[in-house]
């Protein structure tokens, strides 16, 4: 891995958890998130992952305003640290344990 890479790595991690601990005190059935990325394709390949304990939560929260609200955090949170993503949905899924 790359200085850069190592920089970049950080601010994502710090980005992310922070959307991690206020999803977990706000969304029931949310776990935790993680991330994959290759650096070589940055940003563009950076996806993040929303784990909750079963189907049933994940609908749910996919249905509910905190869905957006968790999108629009992550890109926020991830710009303020100089990473820009044109468009959110296509860097965030959702999966069960």
């Amino acid at each position: 891995m790359r200085k850069t890479d190592k920089k970049y790595d950080k601010a994502v991690r710090e980005a992310l958890t922070d959307v991690c601990e206020l999803t977990m005190e706000k969304v029931e059935g949310f776990e935790w998130l993680t991330h994959e990325v290759n650096y070589q394709r940055f940003p563009q390949s950076l996806i993040v992952r929303l784990m909750f304990k079963d189907r049933q939560t994940l609908a749910s929260f996919e249905r509910s305003d905190d869905y957006q609200v968790a999108l629009n955090d992550i890109q926020s949170r991830l710009a303020a640290v100089g990473i820009t993503l044109k468009n959110i949905n296509r860097h965030v899924e959702l999966a069960t344990l």
